[in-house]
């Protein structure tokens, strides 16, 4: 039987958000969130929110949603404290591309094994093979982002972001095919301070960092191939 590598799942964006998530610490969670803004007093409704959320110990409510703004927008609900994570941009990368001929795989298709006879030897082999081009490389952009009242608050939640996306660390991309994948993360952008003072009572702290993920997405199709089971060879006499 000849040497054939394992298949590998594929990777799109959508893997690398919720690796991001993941990575970020937040889970699915059900929680009572206490209405927000001027007028709400204590018999204003609590409502019950389900969605990601990371526990911050400085922060209240401790339970901190964390809000995808692809495509929901966190001033919707203006909800405070809170964390937005959003997906800036997409880049080809090819400085890390390998050249068209790097394959990701080349596996034998299951089912098609056979046994044949070579001359007085008996030889195991595929049928069919299944081959895959290389993913393409490319830079994946996010800002996350923390949303508080208080300036107490938000340096908790900044810390939060930092300890989980310092200047060099990764995350954890599931594929398609269950398999975790990591992939090297790199902050590149200064801390940025965003806070707003409207009034006393409309007051907004935020600050917010920018991280590239050095991905790849699968662009290609898996191919599947006849193999040479048999050869011929002719000698002409001059």
């Amino acid at each position: 039987m000849g040497k054939y590598s394992k298949p590998t799942g594929e990777v799109f964006i959508r893997n690398y958000d919720e690796g991001v998530m993941a990575w970020f610490g937040a889970t699915v969670q059900t929680v009572s969130i206490p209405p927000a803004g001027v007028g709400a007093g204590r018999n204003a409704h609590i409502c019950e929110r389900s969605g990601y959320f990371v526990d911050i110990a400085g922060a209240n409510p401790t339970k901190v949603p964390v809000i995808w703004n692809n495509p929901e927008q966190i001033y919707e609900q203006k909800i405070y404290p809170s964390y937005q994570i959003s997906r800036d941009s997409v880049t080809a990368a090819m400085q890390r591309w390998h050249s068209v001929l790097q394959l990701e795989y080349v596996a034998g298709v299951s089912g098609t094994e056979e046994v044949i006879q070579v001359g007085s030897q008996m030889v195991s082999g595929f049928r069919q093979i299944e081959k895959k081009a290389q993913a393409i490389p490319y830079d994946i952009s996010y800002t996350i982002s923390a949303y508080a009242r208080y300036e107490h608050e938000a340096l908790p939640m900044l810390k939060h972001i930092l300890r989980r996306f310092p200047p060099y660390s990764r995350i954890f991309v599931i594929d398609s095919l269950g398999d975790s994948r990591s992939y090297t993360v790199f902050s590149d952008s200064d801390v940025q301070d965003n806070s707003e003072y409207v009034d006393v009572a409309d007051r907004l702290k935020s600050y917010s960092i920018s991280i590239r993920v050095e991905g790849e997405l699968d662009l290609a199709d898996p191919v599947v191939l006849n193999t040479a089971i048999d050869f011929q060879t002719s000698i002409e006499k001059q």
